[in-house]
C-alpha cells in the first residue's frame, strides 16, 4: 500500500509565510451549514497543529495551537514548507504548505462534519479552497483519473487475468489498456506540467499519475514524465524525504527492486539482515542514501523483517537518510517516554496544575476513560475494588479524563468514591493523546516506581491487569535485590 493516498490534500502556497503580513493565511472553520464551527457541540475554539516528521512514516508531532474566534476565523502565522495535520478531536484535516509558488491572501475553509465519527481520533474531514488555488487543480486532476479508471475497470480485470475470459476477450482488453495508456500520455503530461516541478504539490500529482499508469499495466520505466525525470532535482534529501508524494513515487519506481537480484541469485536478504551496504549499493547502483530509503520503505513490505534487521545494524550510519530516520525515530520514542511526560503538567479538577509525576515512588495505574463509556465505568469499578482490597500500599491509581468539555469532566468527577481518588483532565489535547498513546477508551497506562512507563496499553482490569501487575512487581523486586 502506497503512502500518499486516502488524505484530503491541500496546498498552501507562499514564501514559507515568513515576512508576510499577519493575515496572509486565514483559516475559516465552519460547520456544513457555513456557521462557525465553535458553535457546534464539542468543537471548542482551538485547532492543534502537528508537523509531519517525514513522508515515509507520515507521523506527526504537535507543535502549535491556533485559536479560532467567535466568527470561526483564525490567522496562521509562520508556517513553513511541509505537511501538517490540524486537529480538533475527533476530526483531522491534512494540509500541505509549499513555498514553490508565490501566492498570498487565500482563505482556507475547514469543515466540521455533522456525521458521526468512526473513532476517537484521526477521522478525516473536508478542506475547501477557492477557485484557482492549486488544490483545485489537484482535485480536478484526481477526478479525471478516477473517471478514466472507472471506464477501464473490466478491461483491467480481464487483461490482468483476474476475471476469466476467452483468448479474444483477453487480447481485446489488453489492447484497450494499451490504447488508454498511449492516448492519455499527452493530457497527463499537460496536467502534470501545470504543477511546479520538484515541489510538494508536483510530487503529489506525479505520484498519482504514476500509480494510475502502473495500475493499468505500465512498468515503472514506461511513464509520461520524460521532461520531469530528466531534470535535475536541486532539493536535499531532507526536503525529498519530507515530501509524501516524492516518497510514494520513489517507492513505485523501485517497486519489487529485489526481483532482479533474485533472478541473479544474489543473496539480498542476507545483505539486508547483516547490513552489507556496499554489496547492496554495488548490485543496485545505489548510493548509501538510496539503500537506506529502500530499507526504510521496506518496513511496510512482506520482507519487513530483513528491513528491520538492516536498521538494527546500520542505525549509526551518517548518510542523510539514516540521520533523518534516526531523528524521526528518536522524536517519536521521546514522545511517549517518561521524560516527555515529566515535561508536562496534569490538570487538577479545580483548574490547578501539578507535575505529571505526582506520587512518584510507587507503581501508578492510570485508567483513561470518559463520561458515557459503559465499558469505562465497568473497568473503573473493578480497578477501584482491587485497589481497596488487594493492591497494597505500593500502588497508586487515578483516572485520566478525555472528556471534551468541563461538563463531561464534572460527570466523571462525580463517579469518584471519595475525594482522595485522583482525576486528571487530559481533555482533547492531541499532545497528551500522543504522550499517552491513546488508542481507545477505556485504556490503562502503567508507570513503574522509577517513573518509567511500563506500558501504554496494559490489559484492562477485566482482562488480566492484576495478574500482569503481580508479575511486574516481582520482576521489579528481583532487579532491586
Amino acid at each position: 500500500m502506497h503512502r500518499v493516498f486516502g488524505f484530503a490534500w491541500l496546498l498552501l502556497c507562499g514564501h514559507s509565510f515568513k515576512g508576510w503580513s499577519q493575515t496572509d493565511v486565514v483559516i475559516r472553520w465552519v460547520d456544513e451549514q457555513g456557521q462557525p464551527a465553535c458553535q457546534s457541540e464539542g468543537a471548542g475554539h482551538t485547532l492543534h497543529v502537528s508537523t509531519w516528521m517525514d513522508g515515509v512514516t507520515q507521523q506527526a508531532v504537535q507543535g502549535a495551537d491556533l485559536v479560532v474566534d467567535e466568527t470561526g476565523i483564525s490567522a496562521w502565522n509562520g508556517a513553513g514548507s511541509g505537511v501538517y495535520t490540524l486537529e480538533a478531536l475527533p476530526w483531522a484535516w491534512t494540509l500541505v504548505v509549499d513555498d514553490a509558488e508565490p501566492r498570498q491572501g487565500d482563505t482556507l475553509t475547514l469543515v466540521w462534519p455533522s456525521r458521526r465519527p468512526l473513532k476517537l481520533r484521526g477521522n478525516p474531514a473536508t478542506v475547501l479552497y477557492p477557485d484557482g488555488h492549486p488544490g483545485a487543480r489537484l482535485a480536478q486532476f484526481t477526478r479525471e483519473l478516477e473517471q478514466a479508471q472507472d471506464t477501464l475497470d473490466l478491461d483491467q480485470l480481464v487483461g490482468l487475468g483476474l476475471v476469466g475470459g476467452g483468448l479474444a476477450q483477453t487480447q481485446s482488453a489488453q489492447l484497450s489498456l494499451r490504447s488508454a495508456l498511449d492516448s492519455a500520455a499527452s493530457w497527463q503530461v499537460k496536467c502534470i506540467e501545470g504543477f511546479v516541478m520538484h515541489s510538494l504539490w508536483g510530487d503529489l500529482a506525479r505520484s498519482q499519475v504514476l500509480e494510475w499508469r502502473m495500475g493499468l499495466g505500465a512498468s515503472a520505466l514506461d511513464t509520461a514524465f520524460s521532461v520531469w525525470d530528466g531534470a535535475f532535482d536541486p532539493r536535499s534529501w531532507a526536503q525529498k524525504v519530507a515530501s509524501p508524494g516524492w516518497c510514494s513515487a520513489w517507492e513505485l519506481e523501485h517497486e519489487s527492486w529485489w526481483k532482479s537480484l533474485e533472478e541473479r541469485r544474489a543473496p539480498w536478504r542476507s545483505w539486508a539482515a547483516t547490513g552489507q551496504v556496499d554489496s547492496l549499493c554495488q548490485a543496485m547502483s545505489w548510493t548509501q542514501d538510496e539503500a537506506h530509503l529502500a530499507m526504510w520503505l521496506g518496513q511496510s513490505q512482506s520482507w519487513s523483517r530483513w528491513a528491520e534487521a538492516w536498521w538494527d545494524v546500520r542505525w549509526r550510519d551518517h548518510c542523510e537518510v539514516a540521520e533523518i530516520r534516526r531523528l524521526s525515530d528518536q522524536t517519536h520514542s521521546h514522545l511517549s517516554s517518561a521524560q516527555s511526560w515529566g515535561d508536562m503538567r496534569w490538570m487538577l479538577p479545580n483548574g490547578d496544575l501539578e507535575p505529571a509525576w505526582a506520587g512518584e515512588g510507587s507503581w501508578g495505574l492510570w485508567l483513561i476513560t470518559r463520561h458515557g463509556s459503559s465499558a469505562g465505568d465497568r473497568e473503573l469499578a473493578l480497578l477501584r475494588n482491587w485497589m481497596v482490597n488487594e493492591a497494597g500500599p505500593d500502588v497508586a491509581w487515578g483516572v485520566l479524563s478525555v472528556d471534551g468539555d468541563e461538563q463531561g469532566l464534572y460527570a466523571t468527577l462525580k463517579k469518584r468514591a471519595n475525594v482522595r481518588e485522583q482525576v486528571r483532565w487530559v481533555g482533547r489535547d492531541p499532545g497528551w493523546w500522543d504522550r499517552l498513546d491513546v488508542l481507545g477508551v477505556p485504556q490503562v497506562v502503567v508507570v513503574r516506581p522509577d517513573g518509567q512507563i511500563q506500558t501504554h496499553q496494559a490489559p484492562l482490569p477485566s482482562g488480566g491487569l492484576f495478574s500482569a501487575m503481580r508479575r511486574w512487581q516481582k520482576l521489579e523486586g528481583s532487579r532491586r535485590r
